[in-house]
């Protein structure tokens, strides 16, 4: 079983290559670093950085320095302001391959607020009308073409693989900054609200038999009746159109994972399926961690099966307190996917995942006992540089106090 760690370009910036893979691969003893060739808006607090202890991330910037000629409409993202006009992302492969380090690019695809802001067209468009910024829609052919011109950069370096992060539909609960809502929103309505019907994904649903300006009627009228208090459920012909409906974005999603491990394999790179799923259940309220293959997956676009076929790897973000429940909840994907399918499982040592060492040696023995080709750790900057001795430590299986040891 592989390892890798997910670095930002901060760490590298920061604390300098050389000090981010003695740390990664030395003292943690992980095989494989993994760094954001891109990155989101976020908000972090970094224990060890000699730079920043709270950072505001840039968002929707480069970590590499992108070849603007490949971008429809030249809608390349910029270099990171705080890569200092160094090609980070260059700068650690040249680095790992003197040491001979595998690097891995960690790439974010639909969650993007500066293009979603520049073209507006190109984001989520709700079915009030209403556009999601930060949400680009998958099923654009603008942001498709952007997607392909975005692996095809990145797939120019020397990495063995291309971590595809949000390379999906994503969740209404799971947005861009500062969201809220100060009412009781069931998650079917909050699904609802969060489903696409720009005209590419209504021509897609179209395309699958449903009867796209009724099940927009049907949903403002549901809606509204349940944002004014009404407790009923969705009468089961809207269900039916729902599903008619999910079924159209899990084709969409399964083409575009197609169209984007093609682009990779052409560039001689793996394209490794990041699948959010097993990370929702702390914003779908109504969606336990154990239906991340069904439930979850489906309301971001994803079926398992198909996306794994459709990719080189499958990486399943493993987001829960318990150990028990995480072994569920990896042996749930191996049973579902296969014992032939390349199979990595995310795991944070960090709360609120993780707050003892044993909890996370447990972790990774359910995932080498369900089968992981790779056990990806997150994240190198927000945790504490002791938590490496913990990665250490159970990747090795020296023993620790656990509160359950599982086998094979």
């Amino acid at each position: 079983m592989k390892s890798s760690m997910f670095v930002f370009g901060t760490d590298i910036v920061g604390e300098g290559v050389e000090t981010v893979l003695d740390n990664v691969t030395t003292r943690a003893g992980v095989d494989t670093i993994s760094l954001s060739a891109t990155y989101h808006n976020a908000r972090d607090v970094f224990p060890h950085n000699p730079r920043h202890r709270v950072y505001r991330h840039e968002g929707d910037i480069a970590w590499f320095k992108p070849n603007k000629k490949l971008y429809p409409g030249g809608f390349a993202p910029p270099l990171a302001s705080d890569a200092d006009g160094v090609d980070v992302l260059g700068l650690v492969t040249d680095a790992a391959e003197r040491r001979g380090t595998d690097v891995k690019a960690w790439t974010i695809y639909s969650h993007n607020s500066r293009l979603s802001a520049t073209v507006p067209d190109t984001s989520v468009r709700n079915v009030f009308g209403d556009r999601m910024r930060g949400d680009l829609c998958p099923s654009n052919p603008l942001v498709q073409d952007h997607f392909a011109a975005l692996t095809a950069d990145i797939c120019s370096y020397p990495i063995s693989t291309l971590l595809a992060e949000c390379l999906h539909y994503r969740a209404f609960e799971h947005g861009e900054h500062h969201e809220r809502y100060l009412i009781d929103i069931p998650g079917q309505v909050r699904y609802a609200l969060g489903l696409c019907f720009c005209d590419s994904c209504a021509a897609a649903g179209a395309l699958h038999g449903v009867d796209v300006p009724s099940l927009e009627t049907g949903l403002r009228y549901a809606i509204d009746a349940a944002l004014a208090g009404a407790t009923v459920g969705f009468e089961a012909a809207l269900v039916e159109d729902l599903d008619r409906y999910a079924v159209s974005r899990v084709a969409t999603i399964t083409a575009l994972t197609r169209d984007m491990t093609n682009v990779a394999m052409a560039n001689g790179v793996r394209l490794s399926f990041i699948d959010h799923s097993g990370a929702m259940s702390h914003v779908m309220t109504d969606v336990t961690p154990e239906e991340a293959t069904s439930t979850a997956a489906r309301r971001l676009g994803i079926d398992p099966r198909a996306a794994a076929g459709a990719a080189d790897e499958y990486l399943a973000l493993i987001y829960t307190d318990d150990p028990e429940r995480a072994d569920t909840m990896m042996r749930g994907y191996r049973a579902l996917l296969g014992d032939d399918v390349p199979i990595s499982y995310g795991l944070r040592p960090l709360e609120p995942d993780c707050s003892d060492e044993g909890n996370l040696a447990a972790k990774v023995s359910a995932a080498r006992a369900a089968g992981a080709s790779s056990v990806d750790f997150y994240h190198y900057a927000m945790m504490p540089l002791e938590r490496l001795d913990w990665i250490s430590r159970a990747l090795d299986g020296t023993k620790v106090s656990s509160p359950r040891s599982f086998s094979s």
